[in-house]
Formats: structure tokens, sequence, C-alpha cells
């Protein structure tokens, strides 16, 4: 005897149509408008978030690759958002990552090869974590929550996406989907820039220069430093030069006509946006990032070539007053003023932090310097005594001991870097790696006079490269 399915029952639209579907509907209804009378539009806002969030819990607990690339674009995004809406938009990063690890542990759908985890790099980027995790009982520090804050952008992030791409990214495929996405982004930074330089800030922008007070950073003898939807010109500045770097070596490479075409006018974009910035700092990111990339090709023409280039900028801005009229030439001219204020005023904020640390080989403790520091302590010395320096900042807050481990890191993955990227074979796959790298070496080396590396989105960004990087030798071929 043949048993069949009950064609007759009822699915989707129906089943709302029966008695338990009405008053679910009226419950619902009724749920909503208590919401709103109550919360008003934050209310209503919640209630529209609740069916995003869901979608985005069921797609990264299926395709957890997804959080890491979601927490990438609220890299860029965050800064630009919190100007329009206030809210703690950064820790929505923290959210996506650690849904991105629940997946990878919990889903039985999702296999994994842990032994990807027993490498250099993420045992590097651990030990980090681990001593800035020691710093949460720091007798100098501001308490757990300053630390909690703090700690995020300086070892956590890291801590997180590191293994992650270890674990997840390790396709050919994977690298092209960020630097699509690096790419996309970056032009609207670009374009929102533009529309900032020609038809000024808007409301909420105008708000944050002058209400939260930080046009003396921003407006210089009248004319704006661009800072876009990024959390200021500097890193602005930063990520367009890392990007016009990024560019420029990826249209030196083995591709297509028109994708070298179009690599290169990315690259002349970007460094106009850079421009605009009036970011002198970020000078370092081509420079020094140009640099590597001229050594790690080990072509003596094209090293004699580039570094003749170098000099010739560098002569120009240094010795002769060549496009003096324009202002974010006369910027980027004082960076190498010997004599500036700004770099005097940084000396002697680095001699303080030196008279206050002689006794405090672990810092003062994570959350104690820049914002946080202003934000929980502000009277305190630390607070009022500007980092500048990404550096400069790791050896407030952790001390000598927390900047030799930070330091040997970073040393490492470019001494590493350069032996890994030199020794490639493959013609696209070297492009790949030496625009990696000389980005890498530009961002550190920038990070000096600014604190680059820690910010967003250009932390995310080298959180997720600085991987990519040891992983372009593993990749095999697709196709």
């Amino acid at each position: 005897m043949h048993h069949y399915p009950n064609i007759s029952r009822k699915f989707g639209a129906q089943q709302l149509k029966s008695g338990l579907g009405m008053i679910f509907l009226l419950s619902l209804v009724i749920f909503s408008t208590l919401i709103i009378k109550m919360l008003g539009l934050v209310g209503g806002a919640f209630l529209l978030i609740i069916p995003v969030a869901v979608i985005v819990l069921a797609t990264i607990w299926k395709y957890p690759k997804t959080g890491l690339w979601m927490s990438l674009i609220m890299g860029f995004l965050t800064s630009g958002i919190s100007r329009y809406v206030a809210g703690p938009w950064g820790l929505t990063l923290d959210i996506l990552m650690a849904l991105s690890w629940l997946s990878v542990m919990l889903n039985s759908g999702v296999r994994v090869n842990w032994k990807f985890l027993n490498n250099d790099i993420v045992i590097f980027s651990t030990f980090w974590f681990g001593y800035l995790l020691l710093e949460v009982i720091n007798p100098a520090g501001n308490g757990i929550v300053a630390w909690f804050y703090a700690m995020r952008g300086i070892g956590f992030y890291q801590a997180l996406s590191i293994p992650l791409i270890f674990l997840l990214f390790r396709k050919e495929r994977d690298f092209k989907i960020f630097l699509n996405l690096l790419v996309v982004l970056s032009l609207a930074g670009v374009a929102w820039g533009f529309k900032q330089q020609i038809f000024g800030v808007d409301a909420a922008e105008y708000r944050w220069l002058w209400d939260e007070l930080h046009h003396e950073e921003h407006v210089l003898h009248g004319v704006l430093r661009v800072f876009s939807f990024y959390s200021d010109a500097g890193q602005f500045g930063a990520s367009q030069a890392m990007m016009a770097l990024l560019m420029g070596i990826l249209a030196t490479g083995p591709f297509k006509f028109r994708t070298k075409i179009f690599y290169g006018a990315c690259a002349v974009l970007f460094f106009l946006g850079f421009a605009i910035s009036g970011t002198r700092g970020a000078l370092a990111v081509p420079l020094f990032g140009g640099i590597a990339y001229l050594i790690a090709t080990k072509n003596f023409k094209i090293l004699m070539a580039g570094l003749s280039g170098i000099i010739l900028v560098f002569c120009i801005l240094k010795y002769t007053f060549l496009f003096q009229g324009v202002e974010q030439v006369r910027r980027m001219r004082t960076a190498l003023d010997p004599n500036n204020k700004s770099l005097s005023v940084r000396l002697d904020n680095q001699r303080t932090f030196a008279r206050y640390l002689s006794n405090k080989p672990f810092g003062a403790g994570v959350g104690t310097a820049g914002f946080w520091g202003a934000r929980f302590n502000p009277n305190s010395l630390m607070a009022a005594t500007p980092t500048d320096s990404w550096y400069v900042k790791i050896w407030a807050e952790t001390g000598i001991v927390g900047l030799a481990i930070h330091l040997s890191f970073l040393g490492f993955v470019i001494g590493k870097g350069a032996h890994m990227t030199m020794a490639l074979k493959d013609k696209k796959r070297k492009t790949y790696a030496l625009a990696l790298f000389a980005c890498i070496v530009g961002v550190l080396f920038s990070s000096y006079g600014n604190q680059v590396f820690g910010q967003m989105p250009t932390g995310m960004i080298m959180n997720m490269a600085i991987p990519f990087l040891f992983l372009i030798k593993h990749w095999k071929n697709e196709n």
C-alpha cells in the first residue's frame, strides 16, 4: 500500500491565514507598536535591524569567511557612520569576528585543518596578545574597561583575524576578493574625499570638525585637510598612499593590458587622494615601501632607476620651491624641515614619556594614553601628553618590554616576508607578494609619525595582508 504526502498541507503565506497565523501576526503588530511607542525612532530602527541581524548570523554560521569580509568593510565605514549616527560601531568588528570563530569551532559543517595554525606568524601574534592580557593587572593602568577598549586595536583584532586567514583563506581567489574589496572601498573613499574638497563638508562632518574640536588638525590656514569617511586626515592619507603604492606595483605585473591600465588609473586616483589629505607622515608609505619593493625585485637596473626617482622627488621637495603654490605640496615640504615646530614638540613629548616611564618597564598600562586615556583619566600626564607615533604609544602603554616584543614581531614579518617574496618564481604571484610586502613596510615606517598601524581601516588591512603575504607560496593552481 502506497502512502502519499498530504498535498493539502499549508505552506508559507497560507499558514498565516490560519487561526494561529492570525494570532502570531496580531501579536507581532502589538509588540512592534509597543516597542516604537516606548523607544520612538530607536525602537523602529531596532525592529528593522532584527531581520538583518538574523540574516547576518545565518550567513556567518554557514560561511564564516563572511564575518571577516564584513569586518574589513566595517573597518572602513565605522568612523564615517559614527558622524551621522552615534553609537559603539567599532564593536561590530569584535562581534563579526567572534561569530566567525563560533562558526569555525561549533559548526560541524565547517571543516578546517587546525595544523595550519602551527606557524610562526600565528604564534608570534598570539604571544603578543598574551602579553597584552597580562597588562590588565598593570597597577599603573586605568582599569579593565579602559584596557578592554584600547587593547582591541593593539592586538585583539590581530589575534582574531590572523589565525582565521590561515585557516579559511588559503586560495588565490580569497586574495582576489580581498584585493577587490580594498579597491572598491578605497575608490569610495577617494570619491567622498573629492566631494569634501570640491563641495565642502556636510552638516554632520561640520559638527565633527567644529563642535567636536577637530578643526585644529583639519583646517589649516583656511584649507581643509580632507578626511573622507575615515577617522581623520592622517588615516585617510596613509591608506590612500598605501593603495597608490599597491596599485602602482600591480600595474607593472604580468596582467592583461586593460587590467594594467585599470591598476595604473587607480594608482593615480589614490595618489591624488593622498595629496588632498595634506598628510605629511604618509610620505613614508611610498618612500620606504618603494625602497622595499626595489630591493625585493633584485633587479639592479630597476633599483637604481627607482632610487634615482626617489632622490629626485626628495631634492625637489627639500631644496626647491617648485609647486609651492599648491597647499598640499607646501605641507609635504614641511615634513622634510628639521626645524619644523611639530617635530620639536614631538621630541619634547617623547622626552616627557622617557622620564615618566624610567621606572616602568611594563609601561603605564594599556588604555592610559591617547584617546582612551583622555576618556577614562583625562587629567593624567599620559592622557595630556600626545603620543603621535604608533611606536611611542606602544612604548608608553606596554613599556620597553612590550615595545621590544612588538618590534620583534614586525621585524620578523619584514625579514621573513622579504625572503619569501624574493624566493618566489611565478611572476604573477611574485607581483602580488611584492605589492603586499611594499605596503606592509611602508605602513610600518609611516607609523612612526602617526598611529597608522593600529587605526581602522589600515589596522584591519594589515591584519589580513600579513597572513596573505605568507600564504601566496601555498596557493595551488586553480582552473
